[in-house]
């Protein structure tokens, strides 16, 4: 488990999403952040993602869900690699090596499982668009794939977007529970602060499980 020293977390209830076939159990805080003080994306990659995140713990349980491989979004073009992303020490969300790949947070639920799926990815790069840099053009119905370890395929349709200031990224919407299985996909957004080297905000993406098969 990951300890995050700089946040203070509220522990209103647990809720345990129960999830058969393996072994992991996601079980995030009902509050999961007060106090988050936000890191400058500049400490460590000039276009990471860099959402403030809680310290969910991992702890055994049962997985219906194959690890994702790939994340596909048609109406953007988007067919990219999924690799498994953490936590870094100061508590902001670990970011892909590639620019052209992305990332699922894998200290919460896999796309598919009951609970918010969170894939991230970059804006851009020094030399370019990187894979999620037409993210903010997608619209409530548009699809997402993402297709799993075991040859299953899990399809997500799109039911909001929407733009965040990095100290306003809303955790307890992105992190928190949810009444079955959903899908954040999160990038960079805004303007962009020449000073600190990164940009003022976040684009998410919500999206519902459409089907597995």
């Amino acid at each position: 488990m990951t300890t995050v020293r700089t946040i203070t977390v509220i522990v209103a209830g647990l809720v345990a999403f129960m999830v058969g076939g393996g072994t992991h159990e996601w079980v995030p805080p009902l509050v999961p952040l007060v106090n988050a003080r936000v890191v400058p994306t500049a400490t460590h990659d000039v276009w990471a993602v860099t959402p403030y995140l809680p310290a969910y713990r991992p702890t055994p349980v049962v997985l219906r869900v194959a690890d994702p491989t790939r994340v596909r979004i048609p109406a953007i073009g988007v067919d990219a690699p999924l690799v498994p992303l953490g936590l870094q020490g100061d508590g902001t969300m670990d970011v892909p090596v590639d620019f052209e790949a992305a990332g699922w947070y894998d200290d919460g639920p896999r796309p598919g499982e009951d609970g918010p799926a969170v894939i991230a990815g970059h804006l851009d790069s020094e030399v370019g668009p990187a894979v999620f840099f037409r993210l903010s053009r997608l619209h409530p119905g548009d699809e997402i794939n993402v297709p799993h370890a075991d040859g299953k395929n899990s399809t997500f349709v799109v039911t909001r977007v929407a733009r965040f200031d990095k100290q306003e990224f809303p955790t307890a919407d992105v992190f928190g529970p949810t009444i079955g299985p959903e899908l954040r996909l999160v990038t960079c957004g805004g303007s962009f602060d020449f000073t600190r080297r990164t940009y003022r905000g976040n684009t998410v993406v919500f999206a519902s499980l459409k089907s597995t098969q």
